[in-house]
């Protein structure tokens, strides 16, 4: 997944319209939550078969540090 897919999912977790993310974006100032974190492990683990820890995920701060679990992980 590259990163104009990966925002355009983040973009559809979020229910906001394209274009509207970026990776610097600090997830707690685009309402980023506890919903977002389970459809995002959901979505990865079923796109992509990535498993995310949801202790690492809540270290996570912008979207580029979600953007990590595509590639690097846990």
């Amino acid at each position: 997944m590259n990163e104009q897919q990966f925002l355009g999912l983040v973009e559809e977790i979020l229910e906001v319209e394209t274009g509207t993310i970026r990776m610097t974006d600090v997830l707690k100032e685009i309402d980023w939550d506890s919903l977002a974190d389970i459809t995002f492990i959901a979505e990865l683990d079923s796109q992509l078969n990535v498993s995310v820890d949801a202790n690492e995920l809540s270290n996570s701060v912008t979207v580029s540090d979600l953007f990590g679990f595509v590639n690097d992980p846990v």
